[in-house]
């Protein structure tokens, strides 16, 4: 099982072994003030919820749909980034880990967080309403102990209720925290002129996208950019890889939603204060600064040589 055919026909041994090491950085706040399991008092979940308003419920449902874990006893929360892990740690009280991958796979490092008990009940009930694909789940696990708990409805209708808009912006930065990307970098573009043939020149490259083997998922968050007021127009795109996984299977199909490049700065700067990644927050000065650049030295996309650095 540990041989696979190269592209040359050659049986090849594939499996590169990776070690981990998991080292607790947080402990829980409740075990280490003596307060027995899931004795917590009633304060504590009013804090809670006064602190986790619709926003913020459906960013964490989003996230955990995207990048989260669910099952019928808790829930675990892994990110290479911090900042979201922190802030449901220091929310709920629960323990922080970070774990660290050594070996011949690029594994990257992951922060970890779970929630037992009640407060994974609790989080779970908060969450639900908002939820998308792990919705049914959620239910079925409320349903256990309330068996006639039905969630309420959240409609998108945003000009019959404004007060829903921050709700979806607060989904849409959620998935974007767990499986969106932005950035700019540099590159090589070649292009083919009439009379010079092929021309080499420096570019730089910018995205915003998100990406899931989702493709309902993506179709919700399109849906939501595309309705009043928001005017984005983003498109879907699929790829196939190629390689196999361990078992010689094909890899799940990834779809990504791509924002147009003309507003990228648009996007960054409308979910900025809901993200809390702060790497990716960061990129609205980035990108400002690009479109500083392109409309003093360009215009419609060619050099304007009148224009001169002071």
């Amino acid at each position: 099982m540990g041989y696979r055919k190269n592209k040359d026909g050659v049986q090849k041994y594939y499996y590169n072994y990776t070690s981990s090491k998991s080292t607790i950085i947080q402990k829980d706040w409740f075990k280490e003030n003596g307060y027995k399991l899931d004795q917590y008092p009633d304060a504590f979940y009013e804090h809670v919820e006064n602190e986790l308003k619709p926003p913020l419920r459906a960013y964490w449902a989003m996230l955990i749909d995207g990048d989260g874990t669910v099952v019928d006893t808790y829930t675990e929360i892994k990110l290479t980034t911090r900042e979201p892990v922190q802030y449901l740690v220091d929310l709920y009280g629960s323990s922080l880990s970070f774990i660290q991958h050594s070996g011949k796979n690029e594994w990257s490092d992951l922060y970890v967080t779970r929630l037992y008990g009640k407060r994974f009940f609790h989080f779970v009930k908060l969450i639900c309403p908002y939820a998308s694909e792990k919705k049914q789940h959620l239910i079925k696990i409320i349903n256990k102990k309330e068996p006639n708990y039905h969630p309420p409805k959240i409609l998108m209708d945003f000009k019959k209720d404004p007060g829903q808009i921050s709700i979806h912006m607060g989904m849409v930065a959620g998935l974007f925290d767990s499986e969106g990307s932005a950035g700019i970098k540099p590159s090589i573009a070649k292009y083919k002129t009439k009379n010079k043939g092929i021309r080499i020149c420096n570019t730089l490259t910018q995205w915003v996208h998100f990406t899931n083997t989702n493709l309902r998922l993506l179709r919700k968050i399109k849906k939501i950019l595309e309705s009043w007021p928001f005017t984005f127009k983003p498109k879907i795109y699929s790829h196939q890889e190629k390689t196999l996984t361990k078992n010689g299977k094909l890899q799940k199909r990834k779809y990504q939603l791509q924002i147009p490049t003309h507003q990228h700065l648009l996007f960054m700067a409308l979910f900025n204060p809901i993200l809390m990644i702060e790497k990716k927050k960061q990129q609205v000065d980035r990108f400002k600064n690009l479109k500083m650049v392109n409309e003093r030295f360009f215009t419609s996309g060619k050099w304007n040589k009148k224009r001169k650095a002071s």
